[in-house]
């Protein structure tokens, strides 16, 4: 029985909360030179990378703001981020994440294990952000979640679509293909649902304290939070990409290549 649609409760009372997890790590902020634009500089001011660093473990997730295109799509509703476990890791996620006015959150996640950031990007594409493109992508797989609040104000989530086809040829059995998706929807998918929901808990309060704000999720809206909210945010959204690389490379990728790893144990450092 799929308990996909269903909604259920967003969050997990026995997980440390975005705020007690900033306590953790540190946040560093630099200029994302490997994927600047050499024939319009102009762009460069807005290509920023940020990675967490912990004293304990020697792990540095990163995230990007990113343009989301595939076959000449653009998710111009979303602010789209891509994570990589760690530098130059193969096995990547996108997460575009975005509110619409009923103020329902979307997280649409791509995990992308069999690639690395460089395959996909167009550093050169005429955008202030970097483009990544899907299309180039060898395997997509998919998990779409809703995030929307209850009439008596708890966060309730669903899980929309999970697509794992794309890893046919390296799953061997039926039996396998059901486990993965099982762990994306329920395990994973709670997860971030957890996490997703802290997310529309700082959007609501800054715009309660500054009602003038738009609800957007744009590069500038998001950068001008506080910078612990700001942290807190950066965090969900790795905190989603490693979840997720993890759950299919423990379950599929596994020897073909390790970079999953350095997912598995950011995640088993900072849950």
């Amino acid at each position: 029985m799929s308990y996909l649609n269903e909604l259920k409760p967003a969050k997990v009372l026995n997980l440390r909360s975005l705020q007690e997890l900033n306590e953790s790590f540190f946040l560093q902020r630099s200029s994302d030179t490997n994927y600047f634009s050499m024939k319009k500089p102009e762009n460069n001011l807005g290509r920023i990378v940020f990675g967490l660093q912990t004293a304990d473990i020697n792990i540095n997730p990163t995230v990007r703001f990113v343009n989301c295109i595939n076959k000449n799509k653009r998710y111009i509703s979303y602010q789209s981020f891509v994570i990589e476990p760690k530098d130059k890791a193969t096995g990547i996620t996108v997460v575009m994440i975005k509110l619409d006015d009923a103020k329902n959150f979307f997280c649409n996640v791509r995990i992308l294990p069999l690639n690395t950031l460089n395959s996909i990007a167009d550093p050169e594409a005429d955008s202030k952000l970097l483009t990544v493109n899907l299309e180039k992508a060898e395997s997509i797989l998919k998990v779409d979640i809703t995030i929307t609040p209850s009439n008596t104000g708890e966060a309730m989530y669903a899980t929309h679509d999970i697509d794992v086809s794309s890893l046919a040829d390296l799953i061997t059995s039926q039996n396998s293909i059901i486990d993965l998706k099982r762990e994306l929807e329920f395990e994973g998918s709670k997860l971030i649902a957890h996490y997703c929901q802290e997310i529309l808990d700082i959007v609501v309060n800054e715009n309660t304290l500054n009602p003038t704000l738009p609800v957007l999720f744009s590069e500038d809206y998001v950068l001008q939070l506080p910078l612990d909210e700001l942290k807190e945010l950066v965090t969900a959204i790795i905190i989603t990409g490693n979840i997720s690389t993890e759950i299919v490379g423990s379950n599929v990728i596994q020897n073909i290549n390790t970079d999953w790893t350095a997912a598995s144990a950011f995640i088993g450092y900072m849950i």
